[in-house]
Parts: C-alpha cells; sequence; structure tokens
C-alpha cells in the first residue's frame, strides 16, 4: 500500500512539475474561428475504435440521434413522437429534408426503409421482434406499432437510418451484427456528410475515407467543415507523432493515457480529458472447451485477481471511473490460496488492437505475481477483433481472451454492456443460462430510469459477477489530442458531431503557405470538461 502510495504521488508530482517548469497558454482558439465554412477547409482524424459509428452518424441520419442529455437522444428527421398506446408511436417528420442526391425525404421514404430494414434487421437487440409495422398517416406523419412494450424504441431508432431507393435496391438494409452503414461511396444518405472514398461497415472498411460536406442538409448553418479524412489502421505510436510533431497530418484522435504530457507539449496539439460511458470490452472465450477461461473459477479469479485501485491509479493515470460489474475484493468467491492455485502457470491467448496494449501490460504486471503468460496477437485493424469474435459463433476461434476499446453507442444506455450477454446475439458467447435470459428479456420491457429497470440492472450485474462472464476493468475517461486550431468539444458518448466543428484562420487548411505562429506553438493548459 505504502508502495503504491509513492508511486501515485511521483505520478502525481510529475504532471505537477511539467505544468510548472513550461510556459503555458489558455486555448483562445475560439476567438479566431471561422463561423462559415471555407471550401478549403479539412480535418483529419483518427479512430481506432468502431470507426464506422461515427462516422455511420455523419453520413446517415435517423428519426432521432444520440445526445448528451438526459434522454440520451433528440429529434433528428422526426421533430415530435407521442405516444397514444403503450404499443404505438406516431412521429411528425421533418419538412424540407433532401437525401444527398437531391431527392425529398417523406413518409414513404420511411416506409420504404422500415420495409427493407424488417428484412434485414440488427440483431443485437430485441427490435427485430418487437416492432410489428410502420405505417403512413400522411406525408409527413408516420405510425409505429409494436408487438409489445418495448422501452428501447428510441436507442434503437437512433441507429435505424434512412437512405435512397438507390441505395436500397442495390444493397439492402443488411442490419445483423454491426447494424448498417453505407457499403460504397455515394450520396445514399441524409446527414451532414458524403462519403465520397473508401468505406466503414465494422466487418469491411479501408484505412481511411473521405466525407464532404452534403450541400442538402437540412440542419442550417452545417457543417462548419468542407471535408473530413477518417483514418481507421494507423499504428498508435505513428498516430501520436503526426498529431504532437507534424502540422496536417491529424487533427483528432483518442490517446493512451500515459501519452499526456507529450500532447500537452506540442507545438500543434492540445489535450482535452472528459468523463464517459464508453468501456473496454474483453471477451473471455466461452465455447472453447479447451480453454482454461471455460472454467468458471479460472475467470472469476482472473477477475479476483486484478485490483481495481491500482490498474485505475497507474495503468489509466487516474482517467477513468470504477466499473459497477467489476468484483470488489469483498465479493471475490475465492481465497487468495484458491486464486493462486487456480491460476499458477496457465497460458491465455490474448487478441488486442495495438491501442490497448496499455492496458494488457498494465494487466500483466497484475498478472504476474500468479505465475500466468499471456501470448498475444496484436492488430492496428479492427475489423480483424471483429472478425475473430463474431465468426467464434459459427467457427470456435483459437483465442482464449480478446478485448475491444469499445465506445457507448447507445448513449448512457447499460445496454452498451448488457448485450454480452444475451444468448443468440452476434456479440454473445453465454449459453445456457435461463436466469440471465429472464432478466435480459424483462429488460427490453422497461423504461430507462424507472425503478424496476434500476432493479433489474443491478441483478442483470450481479449475475454477470457470479459467472464471471467477461474481464471487468474500469471505465475509461475520454483522452483525446487535438489540433490547437480545431474548435470542436467532444461528447463522452459514441457520436462525435464532427459537423458542428470549426477550425481558425490559422488551421493548416486555410492558412496557406503562412507559417504558423511561434506564438500560437507555447503549449496550451489541458481542458478537462465536467
Amino acid at each position: 500500500m505504502i508502495k503504491s502510495f509513492c508511486w501515485l504521488l511521483l505520478t502525481s508530482c510529475i504532471w505537477a512539475q511539467t505544468l510548472a517548469d513550461n510556459q503555458y497558454r489558455l486555448d483562445d482558439s475560439e476567438t479566431r474561428a471561422l463561423h462559415v465554412k471555407d471550401v478549403r477547409s479539412h480535418i483529419k482524424v483518427f479512430l481506432p475504435a468502431l470507426p464506422y459509428v461515427t462516422v455511420s452518424r455523419m453520413i446517415n441520419e435517423g428519426l432521432v440521434r444520440l445526445a448528451d442529455n438526459d434522454n440520451g437522444w433528440e429529434y433528428a428527421l422526426a421533430t415530435k413522437c407521442t405516444h397514444p398506446t403503450n404499443v404505438t408511436y406516431e412521429c411528425d417528420l421533418r419538412h424540407g429534408v433532401y437525401f444527398q442526391d437531391g431527392t425529398p425525404f417523406t413518409a414513404d421514404s420511411v416506409m420504404t426503409n422500415f420495409t427493407y430494414f424488417q428484412k434485414q434487421p440488427f440483431n443485437y437487440t430485441d427490435i427485430q421482434n418487437s416492432l410489428h409495422k410502420v405505417e403512413k398517416i400522411n406525408t409527413y406523419k408516420i405510425r409505429i406499432i409494436l408487438n409489445n412494450p418495448y422501452g428501447m424504441l428510441f436507442r434503437d431508432l437512433a441507429r435505424i437510418f434512412f437512405y435512397s431507393d438507390i441505395y436500397l435496391k442495390k444493397y439492402g438494409w443488411a442490419g445483423a451484427a454491426t447494424g448498417a452503414n453505407i457499403q460504397e461511396a455515394g450520396p445514399y444518405g441524409l446527414g451532414p456528410y458524403m462519403l465520397v472514398e473508401g468505406v466503414i461497415t465494422g466487418r469491411k472498411q479501408t484505412p481511411k475515407a473521405v466525407l464532404k460536406a452534403n450541400p442538402y442538409y437540412w440542419e442550417k448553418g452545417f457543417p462548419k467543415i468542407e471535408t473530413i479524412t477518417v483514418f481507421t489502421e494507423l499504428e498508435t505510436d505513428k498516430a501520436l507523432r503526426l498529431i504532437t510533431s507534424q502540422e496536417g497530418e491529424l487533427d483528432f484522435m483518442p490517446i493512451p493515457f500515459n501519452k499526456k504530457i507529450e500532447t500537452m507539449l506540442s507545438s500543434y496539439s492540445k489535450l482535452v480529458i472528459l468523463p464517459s460511458t464508453n468501456n473496454f470490452a474483453i471477451y473471455f472465450n466461452l465455447l472453447k472447451k479447451d480453454s482454461p477461461v471455460y472454467d468458471k473459477k479460472v475467470r472469476q479469479a482472473l477477475n479476483c485477481a486484478l485490483n481495481q485501485h491500482n490498474l485505475l491509479n497507474f495503468t489509466y493515470k487516474q482517467e477513468g471511473s470504477f466499473n459497477k460489474e467489476a468484483l470488489q475484493v469483498q465479493e471475490c468467491p475465492l481465497t487468495q490460496e484458491e486464486i493462486h492455485t487456480v491460476l499458477d502457470n496457465k497460458t491465455f491467448k490474448v487478441v488486442t488492437q495495438d491501442s490497448l496494449l496499455f492496458l494488457w501490460k498494465g494487466i500483466e504486471y497484475q498478472l504476474s505475481q500468479y505465475n500466468i503468460k499471456l501470448q498475444y496477437t496484436i492488430t492496428t485493424d479492427e475489423k480483424k477483433v471483429y472478425d475473430l469474435l463474431l465468426s467464434n459463433n459459427q467457427t470456435i476461434q483459437d483465442w482464449d481472451i480478446l478485448s475491444q476499446n469499445s465506445i457507448d453507442w447507445y448513449g448512457r444506455h447499460p445496454w452498451l454492456t448488457f448485450f454480452n450477454y444475451q444468448e443468440g446475439n452476434p456479440w454473445s458467447f453465454v449459453r445456457n443460462d435461463t436466469v440471465m435470459q429472464s432478466y435480459i428479456s424483462h429488460f427490453f420491457r422497461l423504461e430507462q430510469g424507472s425503478e424496476a429497470f434500476n432493479t433489474l440492472c443491478k441483478k442483470i450485474r450481479q449475475r454477470a459477477k457470479e459467472e464471471a462472464y467477461m474481464l471487468f476493468v474500469p471505465i475509461p475517461n475520454n483522452v483525446f489530442a487535438m489540433n490547437k486550431e480545431l474548435v470542436f468539444e467532444p461528447l463522452s458518448i459514441g457520436m462525435q458531431p464532427f459537423w458542428k466543428a470549426e477550425i481558425t484562420t490559422k488551421h493548416w487548411s486555410v492558412r496557406g503557405n503562412e507559417p504558423y505562429p511561434k506564438e500560437l506553438e507555447i503549449p496550451i493548459l489541458p481542458k478537462r470538461i465536467p
């Protein structure tokens, strides 16, 4: 305990000394912001985790969209929805909306899209069973009819995007495990940006995608930036060099927690930190019978062996919070002697992206006292992680533990983690747990925030702990490196509204041959959003 405190104190002192030894300035980029889009404006972002989720929300639109508010969503293509009965909703549609090819969006567009959706829905919630049909009331009003009360309807509506007739005839809706996204570049969506180069759909992605501002976008005055290039497969160290050491190569990326000081001291980047409801999803291969983790005691022992406080303080550099599903010391069903016996001399095959290596090195250090060995498969390509994860239900893959850097694409809703426990879900390896499945089935019928909902969430978390279905680690903060001339406040949920971002007159894309002013190279004090 004393040693841990000393290391924590040393880390804090290094951080404080860094601030004291360097001249810092406040971020004044907003005073130079371009509030009107310049056709030369261009930002480059690196999204190692679920890039298709962020991109889908820039090129697509639904009746509602995720929002960082108490509801977790806000109206988008719908302006109002009423709830006449517990299984019907009537929604007014926004007038004057056009697809990216200039064709109008009306109730007929909604009807066509839902027809395709019900043939190929996504299958990681219960919408495929709960949605009965959609009816047209008039040109700008539709009715949604459910088979049963469904508390997650608006969360799912934020994932049900609308596509042009041309696109649907060519590709259908194609939901399945990752939800739909545009499968080829073209003016097929309703979002603030059009995909003009590359593809990002979850299971399929190019190393980069290029987006251009949609001239027909309904939200007047947006987007503020003409071009966004999204990178998906950069090595983390290379990306860090690009954003901190070279101007014009990268404008936005999440960073490992141990790279805060380098980001702060950069001539070109600034540091932004905020809490999140993201998580690191660390899967056990519950289907691989010859894996050590097939034994529940091994899974429990691994969870008991991890010191959550030390992970948070030293691996996360205090940038996170405790996971409600993590085992506390007093909850461990095993004694220390049993943990050592169960874990001694075990070898685990681990799959991870390189962006999560910092986490695994912290885990490996803690597990080393139990004579554990970790054999890594490391990739910069998230879709390789997806392939090993999602194909495991069809053909059992040769891994024991797999980590996914998951963002909150359900916006402050616990389904982000609970869907890993739903049998039949492509992301889940849970089998024959009738107790958990009864919980999950009931979960869909309840409205978030109700007393019954909160009680049931506690039961689901407790069951997940008892069965040790995942390896639970603390919830990470969002820690971003941003170009100093990018004016943007990130969100804590699984949507980054880059269409609301602005750049300044000193941004590399509009500055021309003028060198970056020396006075702006002075480091900026970190911004910590509450």
